[in-house]
């Protein structure tokens, strides 16, 4: 079973909000030895959640009590964990009450007038990112979506930009309008501790990652449809047929270009995480078919579309990685690509860098660190629709890193 699943059924089961199908699914989970590393990680995380009080006068003979009562103090209904997985929860919390007591009683240094690492520096909170986008018309003018109100935005050539009151922008026109518009390109940016969804003038529906933007024209007319993408966005394409010529009754091809891929579909969906910062461009197939082309890089920063170096054609459920001009395709963990859309930050042994990389954009912060990261990777999900300051405290809990918050200047230590 994918690792995210079993993240997010325990996360489901701590926090009370499991259904009985979830339960009945965890306890499966739970009972498979391949799943003893994820579950005693997942365990060290909670075990550290829990107030002091909760550590004194323990001894061996009582640590199955003390994971009783952290597991019933959340759970409804405690899965019958097969006798190995008990024995090796409760020896893990044995060892871990140890190390607990020990630090909770191991004097600390700290900074005058500080509380904890991540309030060395005494600021407001930052909250989670939101709807908030920035739409270039054609013409140049520039609306601030997320202060736009609902209705009409813009009527250019006939093509009817509307926001509508849950903030989502659509694209409406009849086929004259839509032939007069051909030429009209929109871009819409959405800046860090952002997000969006936009329905195209065919009916695909794009939703983007914050650090992102995307190019494309106010109604599509010709042989294809063609966008330009920066940064991450999950696609909903929609399926249209070509209505005139000779390919008469054939679907209209959807071309996605980003500054190192171009992929073309037809009618389905898919997930392409393609930044500047990033090393490698993912396009992930969720469902209908893909074909990836790597571009050929002529010089520092240019590209070239006529010349793509290798094509790779994927089935629903894996992923293209590219990487210098290299194209690798693996099986993949849907739930924790598309996390970001529903919702989520899902880390499955992924490295501090990468980690706050994702923060950064969410959050809008800048970061720093102090120190070599290599090696300090995390595992667990938590909501995007948390604060930063409850964010960071969790990973602490941890124990790998310090923080240090400044205005919206982070400061990452190894411990």
């Amino acid at each position: 079973m994918k690792t995210s699943r079993l993240i997010f059924l325990y996360q489901q089961y701590i926090d009370n909000l499991s259904s009985e199908e979830e339960l009945r699914e965890l306890e499966v989970l739970l009972s498979d030895p391949e799943n003893e590393a994820i579950f005693i990680s997942l365990l060290d995380g909670t075990w550290k959640a829990q107030p002091l009080q909760h550590l004194k006068d323990l001894s061996e003979n009582k640590a199955d009590q003390i994971y009783n009562r952290i597991i019933s103090q959340y759970i409804r209904r405690k899965p019958k964990l097969k006798n190995w997985l008990r024995a090796a929860a409760a020896i893990f919390i044995t060892l871990a009450a140890g190390l607990a007591i020990y630090q909770a009683n191991r004097p600390k240094p700290v900074q005058p007038g500080t509380t904890s690492a991540v309030h060395q520096t005494k600021t407001s909170d930052i909250l989670p990112g939101s709807n908030k986008a920035i739409l270039t018309l054609a013409d140049g003018k520039s609306v601030v979506l997320d202060d736009a109100k609902s209705g009409e935005i813009s009527n250019q050539q006939g093509v009817v930009i509307s926001k509508l009151k849950n903030g989502q922008l659509i694209y409406a026109g009849t086929a004259t309008t839509k032939q007069a518009a051909k030429n009209q390109v929109n871009t819409i940016a959405i800046p860090k501790g952002g997000q969006y969804h936009l329905t195209l003038p065919d009916g695909t529906h794009i939703y983007l990652n914050s650090a992102s933007s995307l190019s494309y024209p106010t109604a599509f007319t010709g042989n294809e449809r063609k966008v330009f993408l920066e940064g991450e966005a999950y696609f909903e394409v929609a399926k249209v047929q070509i209505k005139d010529g000779k390919e008469k009754g054939k679907r209209l091809p959807f071309i996605v270009v980003t500054k190192k891929e171009q992929v073309e579909v037809l009618g389905t969906h898919f997930n392409i995480n393609s930044y500047a910062d990033e090393a490698e461009s993912k396009t992930t197939l969720l469902e209908g078919s893909v074909r990836i082309a790597a571009l050929a890089m002529q010089g520092k920063g240019k590209k070239t579309e006529t010349a793509p170096l290798v094509k790779q054609t994927l089935i629903p459920g894996q992923q293209a990685v590219l990487k210098s001009n290299t194209v690798k395709v693996n099986p993949v963990d849907l739930d924790e690509v598309m996390a970001w859309k529903n919702g989520l930050f899902v880390f499955n042994n992924e490295n501090i860098t990468a980690v706050m990389r994702k923060i950064s954009r969410w959050y809008d912060v800048e970061v720093i660190f102090k120190g070599n990261m290599e090696g300090i990777n995390f595992l667990g999900n938590y909501s995007r629709s948390k604060s930063l300051d409850n964010l960071l405290k969790n990973i602490e809990l941890m124990e790998k890193v310090d923080f240090q918050v400044e205005g919206r200047r982070i400061t990452v230590s190894r411990k």
